[in-house]
């Protein structure tokens, strides 16, 4: 089972200030850390942060030592400090290198040989042609070597920004359960659930618009296999998104079952 969720480009248009619009997408980042998010979608909904909302999100889920290599200086990242760190598992912190462990790393060629940073004191070897971000098995201590591997655990989200509509963006997603989120659907509490099964997509809206209204405003329409309200009895006049995200994948996350 993989999860999926959507947000809109007009993520941010409450507020202007840098700092505060960073930590929002920073937030968001966090709870699909949390949760196992295996893909962030990045709708258009008539705002103009997408390519701010990707920066964001793909700068925390890159463990820290790499950032440096894959990421220049820009305007985006000047105020990267209040994004909380995920520390999810690929996000590791420098120690000795032990053989069969698997660490995130860039690879680049020198000479006839190429090599890879996966975060300690030296460079390692690498067993193959590969240069770029990918993700290395330790495979000698004494030289360091690796080879490139896939994980079996989690291990961190990909950013997609379609520049689509709503209802094109999750038609391309290719979703087996896709679950909007509205605080006009159905009390998640006594919603019959199907089984949680292949890629699941979490659909929200945006700060002023809702996942419907922004359908109507592409007059477009999309066949969700449920509209559900996550937090019912809400006390304030609003959810934020972010807030939103946080909240439903916590109640799914408690009749997840893989």
């Amino acid at each position: 089972m993989a999860w999926h969720i959507f947000i809109p480009d007009s993520l941010l248009e409450e507020t202007d200030d840098p700092k505060i619009r960073t930590y929002k997408v920073g937030q968001i980042a966090r709870a699909a850390a949390i949760f196992g998010v295996e893909g962030i979608w990045v709708y258009r909904a008539g705002g103009r942060d997408g390519k701010f909302i990707k920066t964001i999100l793909e700068y925390a889920e890159t463990p820290q030592y790499l950032r440096k290599e894959l990421f220049p200086l820009m305007p985006e990242l000047r105020h990267a400090g209040v994004i909380p760190p995920l520390r999810t598992p690929h996000h590791k912190l420098k120690s000795k290198p032990k053989v069969g462990e698997l660490r995130e790393g860039f690879a680049f060629r020198r000479g006839r040989r190429y090599y890879a940073d996966i975060g300690l004191d030296e460079t390692a070897e690498v067993e193959g042609k590969i240069e770029g971000r990918a993700t290395f098995r330790i495979v000698s201590v004494r030289p360091l070597r690796v080879i490139p591997a896939r994980p079996v655990e989690y291990w961190g989200y990909r950013v997609h920004l379609t520049r689509k509509s709503l209802a094109k963006t999750l038609k391309k997603a290719g979703l087996d359960l896709a679950i909007a989120t509205s605080r006009r659907g159905e009390d998640v509490r006594y919603a019959t659930l199907p089984e949680l099964k292949g890629r699941i997509g979490f659909v929200f809206g945006s700060p002023r618009r809702g996942v419907l209204e922004t359908l109507r405003d592409y007059n477009e329409d999309y066949p969700f296999d449920l509209i559900l309200n996550t937090v019912p009895n809400q006390k304030t006049k609003t959810v934020r998104t972010e807030e939103a995200v946080l909240a439903t994948l916590a109640v799914f996350n408690f009749i997840r079952r893989d």
